[in-house]
């Protein structure tokens, strides 16, 4: 693995980051981005599941392997799924699987205070990590019971602890998610590593969000708070398809401009 010198405090610039499960995708952000994540989030973005406990190591895979060849500057971080470091032995062969296969630079999983203990043992062996703690999809079937962590001191406290023992156990950062200002500022204030965050307040070292969610790909109407679109694709895509029926309808598509003689 490459060193990842972008994931210190000391890097100038926030940490930028976005999801791509494609190499079309991954070849647009290469070198753009910071980090190009290959997230369990391929779930509901292409697979049209509920929530992330249905993807499957195989999923990770394929998709991390077509992301890896299109990728020569950006830093590669993939997700582990669901049920797959679950305890030490299996959270060490299933990253290896996926170093293996994939080759990223990093990987990332959910952490409670009972998967502290698989963080560690994966460091020990020369992972690298992202901690991901604060709202963890994977441990939802339903998205809409998801809410912002923090609001109450307590909440705070026990997000800053864990991202304190994070760092103790060796990740190379801590992923925020949907948590309150104050509290993505008390941790990031408090800890060496990197924070990145995503419904985590400007006061992060770094932001990722996913790529469909930046350019409206999909229809869906019920998107987080935290999601900015900076360009509707599916607008100026339906545009284009519907463009598209009409000529062929009219037979002006294809016109002896895209015809073989």
């Amino acid at each position: 693995m490459k060193k990842i010198k972008i994931l210190h405090k000391s890097f100038s610039k926030p940490i930028s980051c976005l999801t791509a499960y494609s190499p079309s995708i991954a070849n647009i952000l290469d070198g753009k981005i910071d980090l190009i994540l290959v997230g369990d989030s391929i779930g509901s973005t292409l697979y049209g599941m509920n929530n992330t406990q249905g993807v499957t190591l195989d999923m990770m895979k394929s998709h991390g392997a077509a992301v890896n060849k299109a990728i020569k500057k950006s830093l590669k971080v993939i997700d582990m799924p669901y049920k797959t470091y679950d305890n030490k032995i299996d959270a060490y062969k299933n990253a290896k699987i996926l170093i293996n296969h994939c080759r990223p630079d990093l990987l990332k999983i959910e952490i409670s205070e009972k998967k502290l203990a698989v963080l560690k043992y994966l460091v020990d062996k020369k992972v690298n990590v992202i901690s991901h703690i604060g709202v963890t999809p994977q441990s939802y079937k339903n998205f809409n019971q998801i809410k912002v962590l923090g609001k109450t001191n307590k909440e705070k406290l026990n997000l800053l602890e864990l991202a304190k023992k994070s760092e103790v156990h060796g990740a190379k950062a801590v992923l925020l998610e949907c948590v309150t200002t104050d509290t993505a500022k008390l941790i990031t204030e408090n800890i060496s590593i990197p924070t990145i965050g995503i419904g985590a307040s400007k006061y992060c070292d770094g932001q990722v969000l996913v790529f469909d969610d930046l350019i409206n790909l999909t229809t869906n109407d019920k998107k987080p708070k935290f999601v900015k679109n900076y360009f509707n694709f599916n607008k100026v895509a339906s545009n284009v398809v519907k463009k598209y029926n009409q000529e062929v309808k009219l037979k002006k598509f294809p016109s002896t401009k895209f015809t073989y003689s």
